[in-house]
């Protein structure tokens, strides 16, 4: 049965009035907010938990002509060979190619144990059966620039460059004899690198960094490898989650005068990390 003619002008205007609607809704106004993009971040906090298993191998020299005793930390003195490890870092990101992160972590271990062997270390020596109270803290604390090569929506790539500040401190006390044996050491160690992000979808990523340095300086040789891999998932635009797996590791020889001996130190494991951007 045909419309009514009197009814045909509001049917027209109500077709109207739905194409307006529907064009309104497809072009938002120019004041209305957008929907952040992860290349447009200029500043990203991240607070990652690291479950570390620990391999240290070390040992201090009386002299360059007398050799002391290799010692592996975690079974000689007893020093978990495990640990729960925070690490935080915050990230700028000042124009569409420049990048500088600050990052920090600790590694705090001590122990008391029996020794089953005698042990040369440095200027002294500790005896089987006696207990040795010992103490091996790590702090690295991380400053690094980068510049993006590709910043796009779905990737980037970076090359970095950055300094490591690296503080050692170590510790073996025989309390029945009063022996006390201390090394410290503080160093700053240039580290270049690569990073980079691939997003699968609008929520998964892959992403992975590598920092690397490996030098001889007098008779100092010493390399370190810091290494990274996760994939993330975005809960929005500010949010992020990750899981991955980290690997650092120093492996320093000396033939000086002063210092003989080598430390050789490897953390890896898995890791969970949240990302804020803004």
């Amino acid at each position: 049965m045909p419309l009514p003619t009197r009814f045909l002008p509001r049917l027209a205007a109500a077709a109207g009035a739905w194409c307006c609607a529907g064009a309104a809704v497809a072009q938002m106004p120019s004041w209305a907010p957008e929907t952040p993009r992860v290349i447009e971040d200029r500043l990203r906090a991240e607070v990652l938990v690291f479950g570390a298993q620990i391999d240290t191998t070390l040992r201090l020299d009386p002299s360059l002509a007398v050799q002391g005793t290799p010692l592996d930390a975690e079974h000689d003195l007893g020093l978990d060979d495990s640990k729960l490890l925070t690490q935080a870092e915050i990230t700028l990101l000042p124009g569409e190619r420049h990048l500088v992160r600050l990052s920090g972590m600790s590694v705090s271990r001590s122990a008391q144990t029996l020794l089953e062997r005698d042990i040369v270390f440095d200027q002294e020596i500790y005896r089987a059966n006696e207990r040795v109270d010992s103490e091996l803290d790590l702090v690295t604390v991380g400053l690094t620039y980068g510049f993006r090569f590709v910043a796009r929506e779905r990737g980037e790539f970076t090359g970095t460059f950055g300094i490591q500040v690296v503080s050692v401190e170590a510790n073996a006390v025989v309390r029945s004899r009063v022996i006390r044996e201390a090394e410290s050491g503080v160093a700053p160690l240039p580290l270049v690198g690569l990073e980079g992000r691939f997003d699968f979808t609008e929520r998964m990523s892959a992403e992975a960094r590598l920092q690397y340095l490996s030098a001889r300086l007098d008779d100092v040789e010493g390399s370190i490898v810091d290494a990274r891999t996760a994939v993330s998932w975005r809960l929005n635009p500010h949010m992020v989650f990750g899981l991955g797996w980290r690997h650092l590791s120093f492996d320093i020889d000396s033939q000086d005068q002063g210092t003989p001996g080598y430390v050789d130190l490897t953390i890896s494991g898995p890791l969970l990390f949240v990302r804020a951007s803004l």
